[in-house]
């Protein structure tokens, strides 16, 4: 009886989520985005408009969650402390979408969240909240001692920050941060048990409300008049504040360790980002600074980068997957990495092995991504198949991905005499040629 009255407990904001979107969306019918901007870090140079997106997905998660922490008997109000500060400046970025057509400044946007994640990280240690967690073995603080508080400061504010800005990355496609976050959260709760892991429990069940409204296509209850895009979005507000408390709830059930694992699907949104786009396109402009034969700095969309585009679901568009292929891919991949997590947890004969799988699912996934960012071309008669990956096979198993043909016998015929078939380029080099060679 007591399980199923702490499972009662959990499902509170799940119901309010799905219960009360769609009156927030009657209510407030012109709380929605006019955000136009550059995807300046994609192969291509475009423009993606959000259209007027719905916003009230995040306050309504928010109070859902908020909710569902006073009501229960179990759980902790100050990650409430924790998380508010994303939830505010989410919104005030969500309201200057609304009102102005743009969002915060990027540079200023980062700065607010590292300063948000180490508020948040000191905000645990100074009231000791990460004891609570120690009697585990997936917590940092079990091995270094909760009096180590320089390098629990810096493992919680880092945790922080990436779940936080992979959320806020993923929020562009919908079902991928609500449905991913749902599978995650589920897992660790399974994991840490109803009771230490309450918060993971409460953040799985207000993400799943958020999920109802929020999936891809024409999975969602509006298919009929909306059959391309989900009812309503989380936006900022829901998504810094659901990564946030993600990492806190990992941090307070005493799985900290454990959590870039099991959420390694999720967390390489964050990372591609901050890597390719913050890290590794400033550098190589900075030391080795490529020029065209004209003196003219070269896109960086033709340096040797791991992507094709961040954060990563973009990669995956840019290779031709739809946007709801997309989403279950990055479902299915978190569902594994978690499942190999409980199983860690709860089969202690098995746990080396588990972790090893839900490291190695990880990096499967950021592998395969990395692989399929070159392109080449084969040739067959007039027609020319433009192709992701290397043009190899593991017995039935291509190594490489379709992306589209092109009938065209003088492309063909010079990709033939010059060589240019069958062998891997960078995928922007090759889009430049085959349009020089194909224009009149």
């Amino acid at each position: 009886m007591a399980i199923v009255i702490v499972l009662a407990f959990v499902l509170v904001p799940l119901v309010l989520t799905a219960a009360l979107t769609p009156i927030a969306l009657a209510l407030f019918p012109r709380f929605r985005s006019r955000e136009s901007k550059p995807q300046t870090s994609q192969v291509a140079f475009a423009t993606r408009t959000s259209s007027r997106l719905p916003l009230v997905g995040g306050p309504i998660l928010a109070l859902a969650i908020a909710i569902g922490v006073l009501f229960h008997p179990d759980a902790p109000l100050w990650p409430l402390a924790a998380v508010a500060g994303f939830f505010a400046f989410g919104f005030i970025d969500d309201l200057a979408k609304t009102l102005r057509g743009r969002g915060i400044g990027e540079g200023f946007y980062f700065a607010v969240i590292v300063f948000l994640s180490i508020a948040a990280a000191l905000l645990i240690l100074g009231r000791d909240f990460h004891d609570l967690g120690t009697l585990t073995p997936f917590a940092l603080a079990t091995h270094v001692g909760t009096d180590a508080v320089v390098p629990l400061a810096l493992w919680y504010a880092v945790l922080i920050l990436g779940t936080t800005l992979a959320a806020g990355f993923s929020d562009g496609m919908d079902g991928l941060t609500a449905g991913t976050s749902t599978i995650l959260m589920t897992g660790l709760w399974l994991a840490a048990g109803p009771v230490t892991g309450v918060w993971a429990g409460l953040t799985a069940a207000g993400a799943g409300g958020a999920l109802v409204w929020n999936l891809p296509s024409r999975w969602a209850p509006s298919a009929r008049e909306r059959p391309r895009r989900a009812r309503a979005y989380i936006g900022d507000s829901g998504a810094l504040m659901l990564g946030a408390t993600m990492a806190v709830a990992a941090i307070v059930a005493g799985y900290d360790l454990l959590w870039p694992l099991i959420g390694a699907p999720l967390l390489l949104e964050g990372f591609s980002s901050l890597i390719q786009f913050k890290i590794l396109i400033p550098l190589i402009r900075r030391v080795v600074d490529p020029r065209d034969p004209d003196g003219n700095p070269l896109p960086h969309q033709c340096f040797s980068l791991p992507l094709l585009a961040v954060p990563l679901h973009y990669h995956w568009e840019l290779l031709g997957l739809d946007r709801r292929s997309i989403v279950v891919l990055f479902w299915v991949t978190s569902l594994l990495a978690a499942a190999a997590g409980v199983v860690a947890v709860h089969v202690s004969a098995a746990t080396a092995l588990a972790l090893a799988l839900s490291g190695a699912v990880g990096l499967a996934f950021w592998l395969s991504a990395m692989w399929l960012r070159p392109a080449f071309l084969h040739v067959e008669d007039d027609t020319v198949s433009v192709m992701h990956g290397r043009p190899l096979r593991l017995g039935p198993v291509r190594l490489y991905r379709h992306l589209k043909t092109i009938r065209d016998r003088r492309l063909a015929e010079v990709a033939v005499r010059t060589e240019v078939a069958g062998h891997p380029k960078n995928a922007y080099v090759l889009s430049q040629w085959i349009a020089e060679v194909r224009r009149p």
